[in-house]
């Protein structure tokens, strides 16, 4: 045998010895670590026994099962409540019902829409938005789902998590979700991060929201919040849609 074929030889194998027994050449170079495979593990999370640390769990009708492993602890409306008769507001409601929740750590609480167009979104910087839910949780939010549908979502980290419905979060619909015993640790926001907006802002503002009462009472509905912490902060024009 040449040389030269020597070297094709040996630069086909897949399988070298060692002292310690046989290895793969190519696993020589494998540069995975527990972060990567934990990331991997999340991209991979598979139904129906997983609520994805992003994606959360979504059923697409209210009598859709649910497994074991993740029903809910708790649940959320999320409503659209047209004007009564006697009420001079100009558009519906919309709001979490309740709008503040006590949870444990890895509590699983299901939000149901009972009417359509609503999302289950985090104030986090990865959406645009001012953090308002505990440090290293990632920017988790349902789709815009229909009526009827409902979303799963486990709250592992303790802390304060503040969420907003995407189409109608100038309208007031924003809710608190409290797990243990925690105060918010939102700090500096930054300047170039969103806020909550227009009655938004007014809601999370209302003293029945702050942590510690919503710890107290276990859960804070949306008529307990004052009146003029709903207010609509929007002026709507003559010929405006609802």
């Amino acid at each position: 045998m040449n040389r030269r074929s020597v070297l094709k030889t040996v630069g086909g194998a897949s399988l070298l010895p060692t002292s310690g027994g046989v290895v793969s050449a190519r696993g020589t170079n494998n540069t995975n670590t527990g972060a990567s495979r934990e990331r991997q593990r999340r991209r991979e999370c598979p139904r129906p026994n997983c609520i994805h640390p992003v994606l959360g769990y979504t059923g697409l009708s209210a009598d859709e099962s649910v497994p074991a492993p993740i029903r809910p602890d708790h649940e959320v409306a999320l409503v659209t409540r047209p004007p009564g008769e006697d009420d001079d507001r100009p558009i519906p409601e919309f709001f979490f019902e309740p709008t503040g929740l006590h949870v444990s750590a890895g509590d699983v609480v299901r939000f149901n829409l009972m009417t359509p167009d609503h999302t289950v979104t985090a104030y986090h910087p990865g959406l645009g938005r001012q953090r308002r839910v505990p440090e290293g949780v990632p920017p988790f939010s349902s789709p815009v789902l229909a009526g009827g549908a409902f979303w799963l979502y486990r709250f592992d980290t303790p802390g304060v998590y503040d969420l907003l419905c995407a189409p109608h979060e100038i309208f007031g619909m924003v809710g608190r979700v409290v797990v243990g015993n925690a105060e918010s640790d939102f700090g500096d926001a930054g300047p170039q991060l969103r806020p909550p907006e227009l009655t938004a802002a007014l809601v999370f503002d209302d003293p029945a929201l702050r942590p510690d009462n919503i710890v107290s009472e276990t859960t804070v509905g949306w008529a307990e919040l004052a009146p003029e912490s709903k207010q609509l902060l929007i002026e709507l024009t003559e010929g405006d849609s609802e």
